[in-house]
């Protein structure tokens, strides 16, 4: 943490600022003049904080990314904010926000309420926001870069500049010695690369009978081609999705819970080698966009465009483009009307947009059966309020920044987890740096149908074509399966258990089906939901007893 003091003006800047404290004071000159987006300007992941004395305003705000997350409540003193959302509920005396963790777990993305957070009550500022105070009282400012009509070769030489000056920042940083993630995809492996200039890398990977075969072989390779110490793990079914809980809860509800086992059995190699361990996170969310931004191109009226890309698709999946084709043009109608068509097909138990290859604003799948017809009213009223209140907006960056997001605040909840585990995540891929120049292409430009992650071999052209020629890259859904199949009795207990179930939001027949389903293989259950649901589940029972949870019944 560092304190710049010029004049009636003082800034605080935390966590990893690339910037010199000339760099700081000039940034701080720049917010108090109104130019608030300089406030994120500084390469790195950082809080900053402006107190202009003079003018009697604070300008507070955490990195793009969301991992250096801010927070607000209204409390009998006036608004407050704080890093860390919860120290905010135990001050309201507030507990989990129900209503919007079983909405995330059976309609997906939490960022059709941006502002809401885990906690009842307490608000986010989302990534790409800043907070100001003065007196007239408190607003949210929009700092976010925008995309300004380069193209792909046009950008390429800011990412890869920008990739390697956070890579090899946080390298240099660590010491001699730098311990990372080399899964094998191409994102952990331009990572490994731009580190082992700067460092001797200590690369783990998870390997075994249930990893990937192709990622093996390829993080392999990588590790050969820097001459990175590299460790594969045994894997195995002991490593399986939900085979042990953590002992560490995290902030939030993440996704590491479950991959817990996996963690354990391929980082022990990592632990303590250096302060910061490197990461490949994000990489998907920033080198390229979802097919959300053939809906952008659509709204856009670029129409050919976006239906040869949807065509190629489907050619390229063997599927019909037809109703790939219907899906694009219906988003490309607006937000507010597909979170409407969303809402009612909630309230009426019916299926929405699920399993159609491209992205839509709200699939309603599946999972939205197991809500009460309680909960169908809370699911639905959300989906209505989220409509009328975001409003109209382009689905590439929407989605983009959706994305980002996530990314963000999920490596910031998982923390706890991975202390346990001895290493402390950093990702260079959610740099402001990073995000910046990525973010500055726009969404139907990072995403080409025929090509997968194009930017990176234009931003880092001296990557080997064996590792940039990729098109794909392995998952860990067999590990998800195993560990649903091998912990089936206990995660039915869990269910029976989860304070969603006993709010009358969620029926846990329903669960108890769809668990059945997956861990026999049968069917085609919903299975980021179920995961998500159990994760969640645990989370709740895990806080203290005295917190009350709110958006019940």
């Amino acid at each position: 943490m560092r304190t710049v003091t010029t004049g009636a003006l003082q800034a605080v800047v935390a966590g990893v600022c690339r910037g010199d404290d000339a760099a700081i004071s000039r940034v701080a000159l720049a917010v108090a003049s109104g130019r608030t987006g300089e406030i994120t300007s500084m390469d790195g992941s950082y809080w900053m904080v402006v107190h202009d004395g003079e003018r009697r305003r604070t300008t507070v705000a955490g990195d793009l990314a969301e991992i250096r997350g801010v927070f607000t409540a209204r409390t009998c003193d006036g608004t407050a904010w704080a890093t860390d959302p919860a120290l905010l509920a135990a001050r309201l005396g507030r507990g989990p926000d129900l209503e919007l963790l079983v909405a995330r777990a059976t309609v997906g993305s939490a960022e059709h309420w941006p502002t809401r957070s885990v906690w009842s009550g307490v608000e986010r500022i989302p990534g790409g926001h800043a907070l100001v105070l003065d007196d007239g009282g408190t607003r949210t400012v929009d700092v976010r870069p925008r995309p300004d009509g380069r193209n792909l070769e046009a950008g390429a030489e800011e990412v890869g500049t920008a990739l390697w000056a956070a890579a090899q920042g946080y390298a240099r940083a660590a010491g001699p010695r730098v311990s990372a993630d080399l899964s094998g995809g191409l994102d952990s492996s331009a990572v490994v690369v731009a580190a082992a200039a700067m460092s001797r890398v200590v690369a783990v990977t998870y390997g075994g009978p249930l990893a990937d075969a192709e990622d093996t072989r390829l993080a392999r390779k990588v590790a050969a081609h820097v001459d990175a110490e590299h460790h594969v793990s045994a894997g195995g079914n002991g490593s399986a999705h939900f085979s042990r809980w953590p002992h560490a809860c995290p902030h939030a509800p993440v996704l590491p819970v479950s991959s817990c086992p996996l963690d354990a059995d391929y980082l022990p190699p990592a632990r303590g080698v250096s302060p910061v361990h490197l990461t490949g996170h994000g990489g998907d969310v920033v080198l390229e966009s979802s097919t959300a931004a053939w809906t952008a191109l659509a709204q856009s009226g670029q129409t050919r465009r976006a239906r040869s890309a949807v065509t190629a698709l489907a050619r390229r999946v063997n599927a019909a483009p037809g109703p790939m084709w219907r899906a694009v043009r219906d988003g490309a109608r607006g937000r507010p009307p597909a979170l409407y068509r969303a809402a009612e097909a909630v309230a009426e138990g019916r299926l929405l947009g699920d399993g159609l290859g491209v992205w839509t604003w709200c699939p309603v799948g599946a999972a939205a059966r197991w809500l009460t017809p309680y909960g169908r009213r809370v699911v639905a009223g959300m989906l209505e309020d989220s409509g009328r209140a975001v409003g109209d907006v382009d689905a590439g960056e929407w989605d983009d920044w959706s994305a980002l997001r996530y990314n963000g605040s999920a490596l910031r909840d998982s923390e706890p987890l991975f202390t346990e585990h001895g290493v402390h995540q950093v990702s260079p891929f959610l740099d402001n740096g990073v995000v910046r120049a990525c973010l500055r292409i726009g969404a139907g430009e990072r995403r080409r149908p025929d090509r997968y992650k194009p930017l990176l071999a234009l931003a880092r052209p001296e990557l080997p074509d064996w590792l940039t020629g990729r098109r794909s890259k392995g998952h860990f859904t067999p590990l998800l399966y195993e560990g649903l199949r091998l912990r089936r009795e206990a995660l039915h207990q869990v269910i029976d258990a989860s304070e969603l179930v006993s709010c009358g939001l969620i029926d846990a027949a329903a669960v108890h089906t769809a668990l059945d389903s997956a861990a026999a293989g049968v069917g085609r259950p919903p299975l980021p939901a179920l995961e998500s649901f159990l994760i969640t589940s645990w989370w709740l029972a895990r806080l203290k007893p005295s917190a009350p949870a709110d958006g019940a019944r």
